[in-house]
């Protein structure tokens, strides 16, 4: 595993580690998604709720570690985006860090004023702060809100780097990606 970037790909690390993400940010969409589809207080839907504070919680962890590797030198994108682009792509990627950051904690925040007990085996969760179920419905609609925004974020995150491999032709996509591409 190479856990250093080199001039044309992200490093074996960076790159596991962004899908991950990837895995994780859908599987706590689709996780909160389907629990609609079953009956409040059913086994199902306490089911898809601790599968989506467990991948809450498990972004909220691999986020520090993915901006620690990304403090390091990265490597260019070749052939060089124009300034607004890159101004842009700075922008988006501060968006999704923050979002990556907040949105667990906001979660946390949420099931805390519910008074909701929230373990994985072993491990508890500490309560952030007491019942409080005005600053529940609050926590609640932040994170939905948050949550609405986050779809925008992540579809504009992955059709631009569609877009430079389709339409711009640049390496953008091909430093991420898990395999070896060929360069153009």
């Amino acid at each position: 595993m190479r856990w250093k970037n080199d001039p044309h790909r992200y490093s074996s690390a960076s790159i596991a580690l962004h899908w991950a993400m990837v895995v994780l940010v859908v599987g706590a969409y689709a996780s909160a998604e389907l629990r609609e589809a079953f009956a409040h207080g059913s086994a199902q839907r306490a089911w898809l709720m601790s599968a989506h504070a467990f991948a809450g919680l498990a972004v909220f962890v691999l986020v520090f570690a993915r901006l620690a590797l990304r403090a390091g030198p990265r490597p260019a994108i070749v052939p060089a985006p124009s300034r607004l682009q890159s101004i842009l792509a700075a922008a988006m990627h501060v968006l999704l860090y923050a979002f990556m950051v907040a949105m667990p904690l906001i979660g946390w925040l949420l099931v805390s004023a519910e008074g909701t007990d929230v373990g994985f085996g072993a491990f508890r969760l500490l309560p952030l702060v007491a019942p409080d179920h005005a600053l529940a419905d609050f926590a609640e609609d932040l994170h939905e809100g948050i949550a609405n925004v986050g779809y925008a974020l992540v579809g504009g995150h992955a059709g631009a780097a569609l877009v430079h491999h389709y339409l711009r032709h640049d390496d953008t996509l091909r430093r991420m990606l898990p395999w070896r591409t060929k360069q153009r």
